[in-house]
């Protein structure tokens, strides 16, 4: 069984991500009046997310050195779904109420990566889903990065994570 999945709040723009007890990572949020991006630190790698377009609904993900890897565009103004272009592979990252806010990450055969909200009790929690061979951390990133203010905004300053692994 795989470890764990889980995000830790160090500030409110920093969080550290971990599977198990293996530091992984940590993003860090940049917003300004006129922009919105973040810099991910994964395993020693550079990463920078930033938006663009007239909307700024598209984003891509560039390494250090300034190549774009990864691209995220809708096809249509007002969908729920994103295309990812991702190691030469067309992904797409949906939103869905499952009751509640959930991101997934999918191939169109299989969910490979999800983040969504849960109602535990009184409380509500983030839920993590991966594929167990998913170990390609820069999508948990985009997912966080693009999930964190959903989980912010209904949980408040108790973040509760609870990550699982799905076996198919």
């Amino acid at each position: 069984m795989e470890p764990n999945r889980n995000w830790k709040k160090i500030t409110e723009e920093k969080y550290l991500f971990l599977v198990g007890e293996k530091k992984i990572g940590e993003l860090e949020l940049q917003y300004s009046k006129w922009k919105r991006g973040a810099i991910f630190n994964i395993e020693g790698q550079m990463y920078t997310i930033q938006h663009f377009g007239f909307w700024k609904d598209k984003f891509q993900i560039s390494d250090y050195k300034g190549n774009i890897v990864l691209k995220g565009y809708s096809e249509k103004w007002f969908s729920s779904q994103t295309t990812l272009e991702y190691q030469n592979t067309k992904l797409q990252l949906k939103i869905r109420n499952n009751p509640l806010a959930e991101f997934v990450i999918t191939n169109e055969v299989s969910d490979w990566l999800s983040y969504s909200l849960e109602a535990d009790g009184a409380k509500i929690v983030t839920k993590i889903i991966s594929l167990p061979e998913n170990n390609d951390y820069l999508l948990d990133f985009l997912l966080w990065y693009l999930f964190q203010p959903i989980a912010q905004e209904n949980t408040g300053d108790e973040m509760v994570f609870q990550s699982l692994l799905m076996s198919l």
